[in-house]
């Protein structure tokens, strides 16, 4: 996983969460991933989107969303 810290103009405080890759077989077993209903857990995981040009490359999209529905899973500093 990659963790994140999110600062933005108007944030008083950062916000942190993670980034989880789709297809990483140790999601399943990771601590943090486990412990989060499914729907929040969602929140969390990077999608395997295709191939670069090349084809050698691999891309992945993660959206963080600050509020409303999908709201990605934030942790405490």
């Amino acid at each position: 996983h990659i963790n994140v810290h999110v600062f933005a103009r108007g944030m008083l405080v950062h916000l942190t969460t993670r980034i989880f890759f789709e297809d990483e077989e140790g999601n399943r077993s990771d601590a943090v991933l486990s412990a989060l209903p499914e729907a929040r857990r969602q929140t969390l995981l990077a999608r395997r989107e295709d191939e670069g040009s090349r084809g050698d490359l691999v891309v992945y999209r993660f959206d963080i969303r600050l509020q409303g529905e999908g709201e990605t899973v934030f942790f405490e500093p």
